[in-house]
């Protein structure tokens, strides 16, 4: 069977770089996902918003595997683990370049809280190791900072010098599924 895409169709002239389990809850930490496949209100919406979408690579996932547990911002900020994001990042650094060269405009929406991917908080606790049972004993808490990939991946976009992007958002994909997306976030995506 042939597709035949019409005259009208044309590529879009706009793209989200997304956090990967925006598209992909299965990547989440164990017991910290919202839904079972992806973040459906805000695909939906960046689909009829017609946005090209490019999800980034999950850093925490490709690291230490499904089977890890939640940690701190603390935790990830390592060498070795920065060194990880970097790697996993340079096709994405690659893509932006080709985005750029075309002025094809472009927003990086992460995940609020996370220790990789907030964009704005993340989650720290620098007393988390060693036995997770005791964890339990000292919660984390949210702090104005970006997670460690985040971090990596706007280092890089200015290393390149590259324009950082047009829109900055970050999600609570718990806070959607129970509310929907914010109006704020609808504004903050728009680019036209």
């Amino acid at each position: 069977m042939r597709l035949r895409l019409s005259r009208l169709s044309k590529p879009s002239k706009k793209i989200a770089i997304v956090s990967h389990c925006i598209l992909n809850q299965v990547t989440v930490a164990p017991g910290l996902s919202s839904y079972v496949g992806a973040v459906k209100e805000l695909v939906e919406y960046l689909v009829a918003e017609s946005y090209g979408i490019i999800q980034l690579p999950c850093p925490e996932a490709t690291f230490l595997g499904f089977n890890r547990w939640w940690m701190s911002r603390e935790q990830y900020d390592t060498q070795a683990f920065r060194a990880h994001c970097r790697k996993i990042l340079e096709p994405i650094i690659a893509l932006i370049k080709e985005l750029r060269r075309e002025e094809i405009p472009y927003i990086l929406i992460g995940i609020k809280g996370s220790p990789s991917c907030g964009i704005f908080t993340t989650t720290s606790n620098p007393e988390w190791g060693g036995d997770p049972s005791k964890a339990e004993k000292s919660k984390s808490n949210k702090i104005n900072m970006p997670g460690v990939f985040m971090e990596e991946l706007l280092k890089l976009i200015q290393e390149e010098g590259l324009p950082l992007p047009d829109r900055i958002l970050e999600i609570d994909h718990e806070e959607i599924k129970k509310k929907g997306l914010p109006q704020e976030s609808l504004d903050k995506l728009r680019l036209d």
